[in-house]
């Protein structure tokens, strides 16, 4: 069926995402120095949200209101305002750069266990390199 593209729903899309958190939690099992991760994972999902909520306020032919996103969301309007002013921000600043390099996730990594002082016992060869890589620049 070449030519044909599937839409994914918002509620199939939600489950996948709710599913790579679970996992996610299952990997700090065995890796639990992945919880230098942690505040990356959690800016990007309030991040996410209000960019969501920016552009469902202004996007499209028929955007929703900040009264109906604060009741759909369980907040007052006041609260949608101020995610919304965030999520306006989040756009300018995601207008030049939308990837997600790996590379700086794993230096992120790196960095935060060693500003905590903690060594990675359990990362894989990659993040390994990159603490090696960290260790050598501050060397210089």
């Amino acid at each position: 069926m070449a030519g044909k593209h599937r839409t994914t729903e918002a509620s199939e899309f939600t489950a996948a995402l709710v599913r790579m958190l679970y996992a996610y939690g299952r990997r700090v099992q065995s890796d639990p120095a992945a919880l230098a991760h942690l505040p990356t994972i959690e800016t990007a999902l309030r991040e996410a949200t209000n960019l969501g909520i920016f552009g469902a306020n202004t996007a499209g032919q028929a955007p929703y209101s900040l009264a109906e996103i604060a009741a759909v969301v369980g907040v007052t309007r006041e609260a949608i305002f101020k995610r919304k002013k965030a999520g306006r921000l989040v756009a300018e600043r995601l207008a030049g750069d939308k990837i997600v390099r790996i590379a700086d996730v794993r230096a992120a990594r790196a960095e935060t266990l060693a500003a905590a002082g903690v060594e990675d016992r359990t990362g894989s060869p990659a993040e390994l390199r990159a603490i090696t890589g960290l260790r050598q620049a501050a060397n210089g």
